[in-house]
């Protein structure tokens, strides 16, 4: 699958440090097998929102956060652990 990236997340990647930056690339390149990757499905899971936006979690500090169209796979944003948990109620 294509994997297409939103604005916002091209300057989130800007941000990365180069090390950091490759492992979300990487990352990337297991969304782009979605219909193949058993794992990154499993660890994927759909958030209560009516655009159908799933998270994934990885192994690292990042989410990362897409919605799965028919042929493509777009990531709408980016997000550490450390931001998301500023963000959790308690």
């Amino acid at each position: 699958m294509n994997v297409v990236l939103s604005e916002p997340v091209e300057i989130a990647l800007r941000t990365l440090g180069s090390e950091r930056r490759q492992k979300v690339s990487a990352w990337f390149d297991h969304l782009k097998n979605w219909e193949n990757d058993t794992f990154v499905r499993e660890q994927s899971h759909k958030l209560d929102t009516p655009d159908g936006v799933r998270v994934l979690r990885t192994n690292t500090d990042m989410w990362i956060f897409f919605t799965v169209q028919q042929d493509k796979i777009v990531v709408e944003d980016l997000a550490t652990e450390e931001t998301i948990s500023r963000f959790r109620k308690p």
